[in-house]
């Protein structure tokens, strides 16, 4: 039978990776459980004990997780045998605390409840971490028989099963609740993305004249929304970098001196719900000064910025899209899709403020997205 020494041992481990330890198994301060309290109720009996206690040693206090003959739930750590019990492996056996130094003047000696002997055997995690004892206490100097340590022993492997057992169905259970929101998530965005190509197919065919004009549109709206999608997708469905929406259109129009296409702004993350539409937004203002603006003739320059703010204690992002040398520019005769997708649905569906400026010198927009 394991018996410590009348002296301080050093630990083996290091004390932030054992409390770590200690508080991911989710059991200190839980409520009384059957198959703990039938732990101590063993160890009592078999040990013929009078106080049985299943002990977690935290930074500051020492919790029970099940006791017979205390009545209490935890009592300081500074007045702890287990907290020297988890300083050696085995089983830690104090046959008269009155003649050991460490404990001759503990107060739980000294006063009541007047304790003579202590037994504790470690519960310890599978990577060698002691969480705290299954230990039985009497009133009188004692021993324990080889039956007795056999059984503590037994009884603390049990207690770490049950913690680990625990640890493992909670585990299970999260990831099952983490799979039934992915699986609404995906359902919900699903949902949206297909509301999005169907607002976009239609749009897109009531601005288009033939049915060639409507294909090459609506395909290539498409294409942007699925680059959007592939930048989410590659952040988990987080954010998007606003920068790289802005590169992933204009980039390829720039010219071999990057003067053509300038981009700049603080780095700013865009959640789905702004991404989209944002990208959107981008994609048809490029589009267009592909086709009438800046961007279709040489020398053509398209300037982006942004910056953020706070007002009435709210983020907002202000984004600019300025566009020189380019050929002269004229309010349109009639609303087309991109107008619409700029002064509607950013308007109603993220509540931004849409500004556009038809600037014979160049197409100035501005635009203010609330950021939640």
């Amino acid at each position: 039978m394991d018996q410590q020494t009348p002296q301080s041992a050093a630990p083996s481990w290091d004390e932030t990776e054992r409390l770590t330890a200690l508080r991911s198994y989710g059991i200190l301060d839980t409520p009384t459980e059957q198959d703990f309290e039938d732990v101590v109720r063993i160890a009592a009996h078999v040990c013929n004990a009078p106080i049985s206690v299943i002990n977690l040693i935290e930074d500051t206090r020492q919790w029970f997780k099940a006791e017979i003959g205390l009545g209490v739930r935890e009592t300081p750590l500074d007045v702890s045998i287990c907290a020297h019990a988890i300083l050696q492996p085995g089983l830690f056996v104090v046959p008269d605390t009155t003649q050991d130094p460490r404990f001759a003047c503990n107060p739980l000696v000294t006063g009541e409840p007047n304790l003579r002997f202590y037994a504790g055997a470690l519960i310890e995690t599978p990577e060698g971490l002691p969480l705290g004892t299954v230990c039985v206490l009497d009133y009188k100097p004692r021993e324990l028989t080889e039956d007795q340590a056999f059984t503590l022993r037994a009884l603390a492997r049990q207690v770490m099963t049950q913690l680990e057992l625990r640890r493992a169905l909670v585990a299970q259970k999260q990831a099952q609740e983490q799979q039934q929101l992915l699986i609404r998530e995906l359902h919900h965005r699903v949902k949206n993305t297909l509301a999005t190509v169907q607002a976009i197919m239609g749009s897109t065919a009531r601005a288009s004249s033939n049915m060639e004009q409507f294909q090459q549109a609506f395909i290539g709206r498409i294409a942007s929304l699925g680059k959007t999608h592939s930048l989410l997708t590659e952040e988990r469905w987080q954010a998007v970098p606003l920068q790289e929406l802005v590169c992933l259109e204009l980039e390829p129009y720039d010219d071999a001196a990057g003067k053509r296409i300038q981009i700049q702004g603080p780095q700013v993350e865009l959640p789905p719900d702004l991404a989209v539409p944002i990208g959107m937004a981008i994609h048809e203002m490029t589009t267009n000064a592909v086709k009438y603006g800046a961007l279709s003739e040489f020398g053509g320059m398209v300037t982006v910025t942004w910056e953020l703010r706070t007002e009435d204690g709210r983020r907002k992002l202000d984004l600019e899209w300025i566009e020189r040398h380019g050929p002269p520019v004229e309010p349109p005769t009639r609303q087309g899709f991109g107008s619409r997708l700029l002064e509607r649905v950013l308007t109603a569906q993220i509540h931004a403020e849409v500004t556009t400026d038809y600037r014979p010198e160049g197409l100035h927009i501005q635009v203010t997205v609330p950021l939640t």
